[in-house]
């Protein structure tokens, strides 16, 4: 199955139905490549603000790796958040995930969102509704921190992450 999906200039995905399981909200990146730290500065920024709320699961990675399938596979719904090189207005998007199997590279750990998907679904024979946010970044040298522009879109998004998780979110 090849990775489509539709996107979206910034905003959540639109309501769904109640679903089955818990909601994953996963930032992964490289914490000493600047702006690649912007998923999980995400996750930190939004894990004080969702502390308690049932249902709801959060983790901060270095990158997608193939283990991750045992703790998604009774996910109701997945929300991955990733810094992206190519310009987007706002400066994020939203892009639904489409299940894969054809994207893994040989010697490599870590896996895409759609490889991630093909394989719990190839697994566990699920596949749950899965969103992946793309973050602008401005500066992927080597270094800590985030540069002033993808730590305010940062900011947006997690506060549109919340929001989501507030207004629609229903186990």
């Amino acid at each position: 199955m090849k990775s489509r999906g539709t996107s979206q200039g910034g905003g959540p995905p639109p309501r769904e139905e109640a679903v089955s399981g818990p909601l994953w909200i996963i930032g992964y990146g490289n914490p000493q490549r600047r702006d690649d730290d912007v998923g999980p500065y995400v996750i930190s920024l939004i894990e004080q603000q969702l502390e308690g709320r049932p249902g709801i699961q959060t983790l901060a990675l270095h990158q997608l790796v193939p283990e991750l399938c045992e703790d998604l596979k009774d996910a109701g719904q997945i929300l991955l958040i990733d810094a992206a090189l190519e310009e987007s207005s706002p400066g994020w998007r939203w892009r639904n995930v489409e299940a894969e199997l054809s994207g893994w590279p040989s010697l490599s750990h870590g896996v895409s969102p759609g490889v991630l998907l093909g394989l719990l679904q190839s697994f566990y024979e699920k596949s749950p509704p899965t969103w992946l946010v793309s973050i602008q970044g401005e500066d992927f040298d080597f270094g800590e921190g985030l540069s002033p522009e993808a730590e305010d879109r940062a900011r947006k998004v997690a506060e549109e992450i919340v929001n989501f998780v507030n207004d629609k979110w229903r186990p």
